[in-house]
């Protein structure tokens, strides 16, 4: 519960975070006809909405199981790390089509000075949110998206202060007919960069939501402590699936034991089960963990028809 409660805590701070930078974005980029800075307020807006799902749904996820949900309420996470990021993904499409169209019609004028004082304000900002994202990034999945979101507004927002400082020396050197092209230059460097985060977030997801293996280090960890313990015990076999979705990983172990095996009745069953048990948690504290464990000579059906 403790540590549900801190991975509220930090969700809390990046909402109220992209509150503040959305409100600052779309006004300055308005006042400076900027679409750079405008996209970076739209993207705070949306980056609002997300964390303030991703905060419902860390509250949501911690609730005792139900006759409605009877192992949990774990799906919730991923599906919303895929609602989040398809709405990512269609907002830096409408960036790229934006920015190409400002190209082809010659550019746009912009208020350099407000830019460049949102830029500035805009990196440390999000720099810092993301470095306290950054730490916790392994508690839970939904820490890990919004790290990847700030991360991604942090490398664009460097790049609006690179811009307008360049915005800046073209004037300086009279290279005045290249001003007009940077913010749309700018806004398409920006979403050609921010669409690949969504991408890979929605692949995970998506991956997880279809019950999918889970990833190779998770699988191999768990192997590893099973093969270890199935030695000690003379257990020469064993089927094992592994998945994850969201912050739960799925075990279900099959062991096939004979009467060589050091498990011949329920008390070794139990002291080897707790054992496992004891293992897993150690290994994987920031995770919450479903395991089933049986004990037969052969191998029973995989699917009941």
């Amino acid at each position: 519960m403790k540590k549900n409660n801190e991975i509220s805590h930090i969700l809390t701070i990046s909402t109220s975070g992209a509150l503040i930078f959305s409100v600052t974005g779309i006004f300055l980029g308005i006042i400076s006809n900027s679409d750079m800075v405008l996209l970076d307020g739209l993207y705070a807006v949306l980056s609002l909405l997300i964390s303030a799902l991703s905060l419902y749904t860390s509250i949501i996820i911690k609730k005792p199981s139900s006759e409605s949900f009877p192992f949990g309420k774990y799906i919730f996470q991923p599906l919303t790390i895929v609602f989040n990021s398809s709405i990512l993904l269609l907002l830096c499409i409408l960036s790229l089509v934006s920015s190409i169209y400002a190209i082809m019609q010659g550019g746009r004028d912009i208020n350099a000075n407000i830019g460049l004082f949102y830029g500035i304000f805009s990196f440390i900002g999000c720099g810092i949110i993301c470095l306290l994202l950054s730490k916790n990034r392994k508690k839970s999945d939904l820490i890990y998206a919004e790290m990847f979101q700030w991360l991604l507004d942090t490398c664009v927002s460097f790049g609006l202060v690179l811009g307008f400082i360049l915005m800046f020396i073209f004037k300086y050197i009279g290279l005045y007919w290249l001003i007009p092209y940077i913010d749309p230059v700018l806004v398409l460097i920006a979403g050609l960069i921010l669409i690949i985060m969504p991408i890979r977030l929605l692949y995970k997801s998506g991956k997880e939501i279809i019950s999918m293996s889970a990833s190779e280090e998770v699988q191999y960890d768990i192997y590893n402590i099973v093969k270890e313990k199935n030695l000690k015990y003379n257990i020469k076999d064993e089927d094992i699936r592994i998945s994850k979705m969201g912050q739960v990983i799925y075990i279900d172990l099959q062991n096939i034991v004979n009467k060589d095996s050091y498990i011949q009745d329920i008390k070794q069953a139990d002291e080897y089960r707790n054992e496992i048990i004891e293992e897993i948690n150690q290994n994987f504290t920031n995770f919450d963990k479903w395991l089933n464990i049986s004990f037969t000579e052969d191998y029973y059906s995989r699917q009941i028809n």
